[in-house]
């Protein structure tokens, strides 16, 4: 009688059984074909989360986006009617002045100190 556990008579994983007949082993196969198919295609899962991520991306910009044209719509509007902001833009990024007025100048103490 041989040894208990002998390569004859011990039972072999479930795995290796069922890959051991033919129609199991083609099934198996077909199952992860579909599945890597259904995984890695463009019209996959994994291709579906990335694309649900961008559009989430370019939904959040055009939110953005829209506020910006809100933002520069009411400023435009200032610009056509409001003279105190008409004034004040022309004053910041023009540097226009009003005619008698001087102007000063603060040169910070690291520019001062290069001249």
């Amino acid at each position: 009688m041989p040894p208990y556990g002998s390569p004859t008579k011990r039972r072999q994983p479930k795995i290796v059984r069922l890959l051991r007949s033919r129609t199991s082993t083609i099934l198996v196969a077909a199952l992860l074909v579909v599945l890597m198919y259904f995984l890695f295609s463009t019209k996959g899962f994994i291709s579906r989360l990335s694309i649900e991520d961008e559009i989430t991306e370019k939904e959040a910009r055009v939110i953005e986006l829209e506020r910006d044209i809100q933002r520069l719509t009411r400023q435009r509007e200032l610009l056509r009617d409001d003279r105190a902001t008409i004034e004040h833009v022309a004053r910041e990024s023009h540097g226009m002045i009003r005619p008698g007025e001087i102007v000063y100048r603060i040169v910070p103490a690291e520019e001062a100190a290069t001249k």
